[in-house]
């Protein structure tokens, strides 16, 4: 054995980084692909539950509101008068929509709107 402890000697001899660069940016990607992957799913199924309740809640307001319409819609907007959410509107029978209510991002019972707030 010797006596010389090279743990000791101070500064260590080599400065380059332990990984090259190359090594670096793969595993960057690799955890951003991973990350994607564990997001993706969530924001699927918030967009499928939101959807499926904001029908639901059409539905109700419709039939409650528009006696005459022939169907319900929904649309996802993000730039509507009362900000991004679901819009409900009630279809005629000859294909125009009414707006009934603003549902919000993530729809519950529903937020009527006033004869002088829809659209014409």
């Amino acid at each position: 054995m010797s006596d010389r402890f090279p743990e000791l000697d101070g500064e260590p001899h080599d400065d380059g980084p332990v990984y090259g660069e190359r090594r670096r940016r793969a595993l960057r990607i690799a955890v951003l692909v991973a990350l994607g992957a564990l997001v993706l799913p969530i924001v699927l199924s918030m967009y499928g539950v939101a959807h499926s309740a904001a029908q639901r809640a059409c539905a109700v307001s419709v039939a409650a509101y528009d006696t005459d319409a022939a169907g319900a819609r929904v649309a996802f907007d993000l730039f509507a008068w009362g900000g991004p959410g679901w819009q409900c509107f009630a279809v005629a029978g000859n294909g125009s929509e009414t707006l009934i209510a603003e549902l919000g991002l993530l729809p519950g019972a529903p937020r009527f709107i006033g004869e002088n707030e829809r659209d014409a």
